[in-house]
């Protein structure tokens, strides 16, 4: 099985409830919060006329995109699962954003939007889950008019490390983790030899480090979302799964628990 992200429409409504309730999370979990705008703050928001959130999932990055473009710009979400989209249309017209956002049905892959398009493509961990990274890079390089900006924002997730219980189950269940929910964990990494071939030159570049020590959340919500799956795709036994979780459960409560991950925001700009 493949990462789940990549066969979303296929998940049962359980599994995919699942991954609707991980990327709204992530939109309001503050530290996650704070480097989307940091990201924002870096990009001159204000000329932006026409902007693009690729892999948009549920516009949780959509919504807040709307909240900080000037009123006359027009704001369209792409992603290529149909029960995504469906469900990014419901919370922006819950949210009274349904006027101001369009969302479609789209691969990143290969998009129908027009060249030169958008002054303001945006990529917010979408790169590690696509079947090739250089060639959804290469379409946000195609669809960005010239001195417009790509921002690419992801987790290197090859990074991602827990600290409590027994290393080798931690090892075991990191991979097991990757392999279900993360195609190219080392993309953020190799990020800049796809920049080389893809018209865009580099103009920013933010690191981040989440981590968090004592009281797990961030983390604790992961080993909650994505348990099921991990067993489902037969990357790790029911029963090992299920002591690594409790392990770190039992941490978070304790006040010894230790998790991280590095994030990387790339900002682009095409000459």
């Amino acid at each position: 099985m493949a990462d789940i992200f990549q066969s979303l429409d296929t998940l049962d409504s359980e599994k995919l409830q699942m991954v609707v309730d991980r990327l709204e999370y992530r939109g309001t979990y503050p530290p996650f919060v704070a480097m989307r705008e940091q990201y924002f703050d870096r990009l001159p928001l204000e000329r932006c006329r026409e902007v693009l959130d690729m892999g948009c999932g549920t516009g949780v990055v959509t919504r807040a995109l709307a909240a900080r473009l000037a009123g006359g710009a027009n704001l369209t979400g792409t992603d290529f699962s149909a029960e995504l989209i469906g469900v990014a249309r419901r919370l922006a017209a819950e949210e009274g954003l349904d006027g101001r956002i369009s969302f479609d049905v789209a691969d990143s892959h290969g998009t129908e939007a027009n060249q030169d398009q958008y002054d303001l493509v945006v990529l917010h961990t979408l790169l590690s889950h696509v079947t090739s990274p250089a060639q959804v890079l290469k379409e946000a390089a195609r669809v960005t008019a010239p001195g417009g900006h790509v921002v690419v924002f992801d987790g290197d997730y090859a990074s991602i490390t827990f600290g409590a219980g027994d290393p080798a189950l931690n090892d075991e269940a990191l991979q097991a983790l990757l392999k279900t929910v993360v195609a190219h964990p080392r993309a953020m990494r190799q990020f800049p030899e796809l920049v080389a071939g893809s018209g865009l030159e580099l103009a920013d570049f933010l690191p981040e480090i989440l981590a968090e020590a004592g009281k797990a959340e961030f983390f604790e919500s992961m080993l909650d979302s994505y348990r099921p799956a991990m067993v489902a795709a037969g990357h790790i036994s029911e029963a090992a799964a299920r002591q690594w979780s409790e392990t770190h459960h039992a941490a978070s409560a304790a006040g010894t628990f230790f998790g991280s991950c590095n994030f990387v925001s790339y900002i682009l700009r095409k000459p």
